[in-house]
């Protein structure tokens, strides 16, 4: 008698500790998944804050009334549409565009960031999938005839914007078996492109779509046919924003479907 009570008592308690771990492994779920209000806080505002660096044409730039237009801002637009929300765009250095997001100074970036750029910074982000693919060329004098592709770099002095995926890009030229003479940082795409212009460098590593877009309206530069690397440019959030990211791939997934991405895509990313 004394041996099966002893063993009833065993199973009980181990039955109560198996119960008491478990509750406490559902709590601990229910926790995670509470904390996560990166979606929910935005309907309850009615508003998506977007933080981008409006010096970037044709993905962002301010026009003559002073408005922040571009591909970005207008995606952003019709997801923030989508999710029942208004867009707020929040005008932000390039440089403090990651601790923005991280300090709540807004919801999410949309400007041209891809996820390299975005996680050399810290690897506390949220991602989205690719929501579009930006190559990265070179761009030189339009007389210029003696760079006409990635190789002619070599022994070259260009120039790239810090912080950048064209950064990245020309870092990478040695592994090509390219080197050149020089690497000059600066702030801004602009400083480069005054540089290119005062002849101080022989040639500007810069995304596709800025380069046809400067190539365009000036006909002092032209654009190397010869990519040096394709990226990916995604939304990024503050870490842990699960509920938010997936819900903004949904509505990308649905403005590709209905055709609305294809139509911002052509209104501002279309080479003329």
């Amino acid at each position: 008698m004394v041996i099966v009570l002893s063993l009833f008592a065993l199973t009980a308690c181990g039955t109560d500790a198996k119960n008491e771990v478990n509750n406490e492994v559902n709590n601990d779920l229910e926790n995670n998944e509470a904390a996560d209000t990166s979606l929910q806080s935005i309907i309850d505002s009615k508003v998506l804050r977007v933080g981008m660096c409006p010096e970037y044409p044709p993905f962002e730039s301010i026009n003559e009334n002073n408005e922040i237009v571009g591909f970005d801002p207008s995606l952003a637009a019709a997801i923030a549409d989508e999710i029942g929300v208004k867009a707020e765009f929040v005008n932000t250095p390039w440089e403090g565009l990651i601790a923005g997001v991280n300090n709540g100074d807004f919801d999410i970036i949309m400007s041209a960031m891809s996820p390299e750029e975005a996680t050399s910074a810290t690897d506390a982000v949220e991602l989205s999938d690719n929501y579009y693919t930006l190559a990265d060329v070179i761009v030189v004098k339009s007389e210029n005839d003696e760079i006409n592709s990635k190789e002619d770099l070599a022994g070259k002095i260009i120039g790239i914007q810090d912080a950048s995926s064209a950064a990245q890009a020309a870092e990478k030229l040695p592994e090509m078996g390219i080197e050149v003479a020089e690497i000059k940082h600066y702030n801004r795409n602009a400083d480069a492109y005054a540089e290119l212009v005062n002849g101080r460098i022989d040639a500007i590593v810069v995304g596709v779509t800025y380069a046809n877009e400067q190539a365009k309206n000036n006909p002092e530069f032209k654009v190397v046919n010869d990519p040096i690397q394709e990226i990916g440019i995604a939304v990024v959030a503050k870490d842990g924003s699960e509920a938010l990211i997936e819900k903004i791939e949904e509505v990308i997934s649905k403005l590709k479907e209905n055709g609305t991405y294809d139509n911002i895509a052509v209104e501002w990313l279309a080479v003329e």
